[in-house]
């Protein structure tokens, strides 16, 4: 019996000390283990919690006030350049010349517009492609782009005005 409770009590030990060491390591999950598997008197329950609620506290509120902000630092010494210009003395009878300096002007371009693709009809089994005034062309006949008949192999019929080829 005594060794069943010498046991019992190290057991405990250990889920103390676990208890204790998350407390001390991860703090929200020893809180959550403190408050739901110990058998700790409720007075050291809420004293723990209030000691890492403090801990937390003092770790995440900055100890020292921020820098305060300097006022100036620019001081305008003067509006002209000061610049020394090295070389030869222009001739006195020179007139000034103006430096050339672009502007910034918008480029408007027109966009090209995009060709409409040129419809022809195409019979099934057949050689040619044609027009829709063809005599050839029935309501069933299947309308396709110029190129991709030519591209199938068909010709243009020589009995309406279809188009060569795609220009």
């Amino acid at each position: 019996m005594s060794s069943k409770k010498s046991r019992a009590a190290a057991r405990k030990r250990r889920e103390n000390l676990g208890v204790i060491l998350r407390l001390v390591f991860c703090p929200p999950l020893g809180l959550y283990l403190m408050w739901t598997r110990t058998r700790w008197p409720r007075l050291v329950k809420v004293g723990a919690s209030a000691l890492i609620a403090l801990a937390l506290a003092l770790i995440l509120t900055p100890l020292t006030d921020p820098p305060a902000r300097q006022t100036g630092g620019v001081r305008v010494v003067g509006d002209r350049l000061q610049v020394d210009v090295l070389g030869p003395e222009a001739p006195s009878d020179r007139e000034a010349i103006d430096v050339y300096t672009p502007r910034r002007t918008a480029i408007i371009v027109d966009p090209t517009p995009t060709p409409q693709p040129i419809i022809v009809y195409c019979n099934q089994g057949g050689k040619y492609y044609h027009m829709k005034e063809c005599k050839y062309v029935r309501d069933t006949t299947p309308s396709v782009t110029l190129a991709q008949a030519l591209r199938a192999g068909y010709k243009p019929c020589p009995d309406c005005d279809a188009p060569e080829a795609v220009s």
